[in-house]
């Protein structure tokens, strides 16, 4: 029998799997730096309402950011009550973050229509951090190999991380909105050109254009309200893009357009196809055709793959969980080269925030 509290059905919904990924999704660092979220992450896994919203979500988007992002979205949209608590968090203004988030549970319980109208959604967060992981990886992997490449990003989302190039990569942070901080932990040779960048091509089911309000609005609703630089840094992107190269946005799964992308550009020029926290997205049977199907890429023609993923959502024969990177929920950094197989090139914060580099030998 189907039972019904509120608008939401309770029938046959896996709660203890949306406690799990409640707990698992932030990092310790997560926690220590992001008070108001940690609280509300904390609240929502031991939330009733909150666990069967969660659960309701189709598998491949069952994840706590996409419940953080609807609540969000409703504070941008207006709401009386979040709408104030998400102003000051994002000004550092919130004095109790346990109670803020304890008000915005309460919300959620009055008004779960709130949230679940907005679960048809995906979390398109489409971080430009990544773009500083991005810079470090291809000039690596084109050095020597290729002065010209085509850039072939899976799961583009709005296509920001298209623009990797473009965004200053600095160890400490300066007035310019656009500048990505990152913490190179070991030898990350940054003077190594940049290859000219021929044709830039995404793909994504759902892709989000930033000429649309709407599409903006639900970008700025996937950032975190306690990181005001990411929604500066997005405002800045909206606005330098006009001037930026062009790009190419294959509408479509990677399964159905990855062909038609690596059709793109440069004939003659080293293909990097890349993906950054997608692929947890994917079903288990399109995981694991992706991988094969990158593999064999890389093994016949010049194309090259780089993939930022958590080895925790991703099940390849490449996934290692046992580091203690690992365990602090750190993304592995798969490469693979033209001829060559997968193999891990080392780990990095999901946002780009440090980069821990170890090419195999």
């Amino acid at each position: 029998m189907t039972k019904t509290v509120g608008s939401l059905p309770s029938v046959d919904l896996d709660l203890n799997d949306a406690k799990r990924r409640y707990h698992f999704t932030f990092t310790r660092e997560d926690h220590e730096r992001l008070p108001f979220y940690s609280a509300l992450m904390t609240a929502l896994e031991e939330d009733h309402t909150s666990l069967r919203l969660l659960a309701s979500v189709r598998m491949e988007q069952r994840n706590p950011m996409l419940i953080l992002a609807a609540l969000h979205l409703c504070a941008l949209t207006g709401h009386p009550i979040l709408g104030p608590i998400y102003l000051d968090a994002r000004h550092g203004r919130l004095g109790d973050p346990v109670g803020a988030a304890s008000t915005v549970i309460a919300v959620l319980n009055d008004e779960p229509e709130l949230v679940a109208n907005e679960l048809h959604r995906s979390t398109q967060t489409n971080e430009p951090g990544r773009s500083a992981i991005f810079q470090a990886l291809i000039a690596h992997i084109a050095r020597d190999r290729a002065e010209v490449i085509n850039v072939v990003d899976v799961g583009t989302s709005a296509g920001i991380n298209l623009y990797f190039d473009q965004f200053p990569v600095k160890r400490v942070d300066d007035d310019n909105p656009l500048t990505l901080v990152c913490r190179d932990e070991t030898l990350v040779d940054r003077s190594i050109p940049l290859p000219r960048v021929s044709a830039r091509v995404g793909i994504d089911p759902s892709p989000l254009d930033l000429d649309n309000e709407g599409d903006r609005r639900w970008l700025q609703a996937c950032l975190w309200p306690e990181e005001p630089r990411r929604l500066d840094r997005l405002e800045a992107v909206i606005q330098h893009r006009t001037s930026w190269p062009t790009t190419t946005i294959l509408t479509g799964t990677a399964r159905d357009r990855l062909s038609d992308a690596l059709d793109q550009g440069d004939a003659n020029a080293l293909t990097i196809v890349m993906n950054s926290y997608v692929v947890g997205y994917f079903s288990e049977v399109d995981q694991t055709s992706y991988f094969e199907t990158m593999t064999q890429h890389c093994a016949s023609s010049n194309v090259a793959w780089l993939s930022l993923e958590s080895p925790f959502m991703v099940q390849w024969p490449t996934s290692s969980r046992s580091s203690e990177l690992a365990r602090m929920g750190a993304t592995q950094v798969l490469v693979t080269l033209p001829g060559g197989e997968p193999r891990e090139w080392g780990w990095c914060h999901h946002h780009g925030h440090w980069l821990n580099l170890s090419i195999p030998a």
